[in-house]
């Protein structure tokens, strides 16, 4: 069971729902199943980041995005929200999620197809208020699991169907955070009562044998490209795992005897680790084991039953290992949802007796490890995979022939007799780890990442304890999944700016400024902007209102646009105009007028340039509602300017301020913050560009 940090610890905002909606209907639906099966044995792995965002939930410490979209009143949605949705509210596997129910289904037909921006035009045109509250009611229910339907406030809404109230959206979201506290002492009742093992992961999700040496990568494959700068902290797996251990002791009450580590990601380095925080077993892929046999030497072109069904021990002395029967375990995970669920069963059955019976009868006991993702497969299997697993639990428990087991119970019936003097570092990926590292977006990320861990080995400060926790939560393994072209995902962009923005958190909360190459997005795909370049010099009169329609007119612009994945319920910065003449470049900020009054009364607004040079200007809105450059702490950096604060925002730099006596390209971007803490910024990711050359421009572009 594994969801990645979604949030933002500096802000406490959640950006994606998808832990809220497992836990919905997953988390605590697998467990009861198992609590229906009597004699069931079998082991369920938490991640500790995972835990802590369940605890949240439940005390109503998390804010999600998509839940704050949710609740707010239909009728107050902008066209930003309604664009929003109608992108993000149909998330979700369609034939089993969106098809069994009606209302849900009129809306998906309703929306209409997608234009060449991934936009839906017809649905902006279509769909009324009641439609947009439906929408938002339907998003979350359909995500709602078999324990969650059985109760009254939830069975009554699927009931309903339609025309939905804002006090039933308010009942659901209530229900469903409320649920998520339960989640984690069902699964100690079930270790307590049931015979249940719970193993442990290390605490944020990182591939460990790249914390340890990201140069283990070549281990299986020699030829993959590596980033610039080598990762090599070992004590940062060291504190992952003890931490994931502290964390697991908390929630359960003894130290977890086994681990899934991230991913299935082992080498020697981590099993090290792993035997010195007491973990006495791990468990990886079968494609690891071919590896690491013939690391040693020893023939591994293809597994016999014999070396595939058994237990190692490393070097003789160290943990147990188990590894991951690939075809058995992606049978379930990617195969049987499209099997009617008696056949998959007998499927499955079967092919158990076809192992059983091929191996030797030797007196040993052998053991066929079935692991898989604990949450994300159930969505394509019809009701949720509940008949499939169901019928699974209980010919396997009915069985005279087969034993379900737990990993610790395994060993304490045969113990490890063969041992592995060493592990050739993979995951149950292909037996490599090249889908975390090796790809041009993957390795810019470990760069980012690299010099961040640098910098924090020098840091001091009242921060440091905080700084050092958003560097685990970088080290994750989620954020480099999603680079690349391996995986597809909506949430691209997302994951991207989540991943930035905690690299980003290790310099803030030491009070110290992050690398500018940090406000430029890895994801190829960056989020759209509408815009446009300078037509004709300018010189507007810095006075903080727009006192003559030509002064702007000339200007370049940008708008946020619909595309923008990162979606705020509270849009500051509604337009950025920006130009230039011979002296000085000037820069317009016109806020939401409707928004204004939401500015803290400590505002800052900051002015960041990247190009040619590294410049800030930081305003400060004082008590009286006055504005005033503010230090930024960077004497080298801190650009003078002429400013004027009124119903715009009006800012003149001079350009041999910024280093520009010749034509050049400019990047910058605008935040506004409370205080030390961001509130939004213009572009949410990278910066907005302009050619500055007020020398010839008046010659290239015409205007009437």
């Amino acid at each position: 069971m594994h969801q990645p940090d979604y949030s933002n610890r500096l802000t406490g905002e959640a950006y994606l729902p998808w832990t809220r909606f497992h836990a919905a209907k997953d988390y605590y639906d697998m467990g009861a199943l198992v609590e229906e099966a009597p004699g069931l044995h079998l082991t369920i792995n938490v991640v500790p980041s995972l835990m802590d965002q369940l605890a949240d939930y439940a005390r109503g410490a998390a804010r999600d995005t998509y839940a704050e979209l949710t609740l707010k009143d239909a009728s107050q949605l902008d066209e930003q929200d309604r664009a929003f949705m109608l992108r993000g509210f149909f998330q979700l596997p369609h034939e089993p999620m969106v098809h069994p129910n009606p209302r849900y289904r009129d809306l998906l037909e309703h929306r209409g197809p997608a234009d060449v921006r991934g936009e839906y035009p017809e649905g902006l045109k279509r769909f009324t208020v009641r439609d947009y509250r439906d929408l938002q009611v339907w998003f979350n229910l359909a995500w709602c699991g078999r324990e969650l339907r059985r109760q009254p406030e939830i069975r009554a809404l699927f009931l309903k169907g339609a025309r939905f109230t804002e006090d039933d959206k308010r009942r659901l979201l209530d229900v469903q955070l409320s649920f998520a506290g339960r989640i984690l002492p069902l699964y100690r009742r079930l270790m307590e009562t049931r015979g249940i093992e719970i193993s442990v992961s290390p605490y944020y999700h990182p591939i460990l044998p790249l914390l340890c040496d990201s140069r283990s990568a070549r281990e299986a494959l020699p030829a993959i490209r590596l980033p610039e700068r080598t990762f090599a902290f070992p004590d940062d797996a060291r504190k992952q795992i003890g931490a994931a251990q502290h964390r697991y002791e908390k929630e359960f009450g003894k130290p977890a005897r086994g681990m899934w580590p991230s991913e299935g990601s082992i080498s020697d380095a981590v099993l090290a680790l792993a035997s010195d925080a007491g973990i006495e077993w791990l468990a990886s892929d079968e494609g690891v084991l071919s590896g690491s046999l013939a690391k040693e030497g020893r023939p591994a072109d293809r597994l016999s039953v014999e070396q595939k069904f058994r237990a190692y021990r490393w070097k003789a002395t160290g943990p147990a290992l188990f590894f991951r029967d690939r075809g058995m375990s992606d049978l379930i995970g990617f195969t049987y949802a499209r099997w009617e669920a008696e056949e998959a069963v007998q499927d499955f059955v079967r092919r158990l007796r076809e192992i059983h019976d091929a191996i030797p009868d030797d007196g040993r006991h052998y053991v066929v490890p079935v692991i898989l993702d604990g949450e994300n497969a159930w969505e394509h299997y019809r009701d949720n995979g509940v008949e499939f697993l169901s019928g699974l639990y209980r010919l396997l428990t009915a069985a005279p022939d087969l034993r379900t087991v737990t990993f610790s119970e395994y060993l304490e019936m045969q113990a490890p007799e063969e041992s592995l003097g060493t592990i050739r570092a993979g995951s149950w990926i292909y037996g490599n780890l090249a889908t975390w590292i090796g790809h041009p977006e993957k390795n810019r990320a470990w760069d980012c990442l690299s010099s961040a861990r640098k910098f924090l080995a020098a840091a001091s400060g009242p921060g440091l304890e905080q700084s050092e926790r958003e560097m685990m939560i970088a080290e994750g393994s989620d954020w480099f999944w999603w680079y690349g072209e391996d995986h597809e995902t909506q949430n691209a962009t997302e994951f991207d700016a989540l991943f930035r923005s905690h690299v980003k958190n290790v310099y803030r909360c030491v009070g110290q400024p992050y690398p500018p190459e940090l406000d430029m997005p890895i994801k190829k795909a960056a989020p759209q902007i509408k815009s446009r370049r300078p037509v004709h010099t300018i010189r507007p009169k810095i006075d903080g209102k727009a006192s003559d329609y030509f002064e702007w007119l000339s200007a370049g612009f940008a708008t946020p646009s619909g595309g923008e994945s990162m979606h705020r319920t509270s849009h500051l910065i509604e337009k950025v105009y920006f130009g230039y003449d011979s002296k000085s470049f000037y820069l317009r900020i016109d806020f939401d007028t409707s928004k204004r009054a939401a500015l803290p009364q400590r505002c800052r607004i900051q002015l960041q340039f990247s190009l040619p040079q590294r410049g800030l200007l930081t305003l400060e809105r004082g008590e009286q509602g006055t504005w005033q450059q503010r230090d930024t702490g960077e004497p080298d950096a801190t650009l003078p300017a002429e400013f004027a604060a009124g119903k715009i925002l009006e800012i003149a730099v001079p350009l041999e301020a910024l280093g520009i006596h010749k034509p050049e390209d400019a990047r910058f971007c605008v935040t506004v913050l409370d205080e030390d803490r961001e509130l939004e910024r213009f572009p949410s990711g990278g910066f907005l560009g302009a050619t500055v050359d007020p020398w010839e421009l008046d010659h290239q572009e015409w205007i009437v």
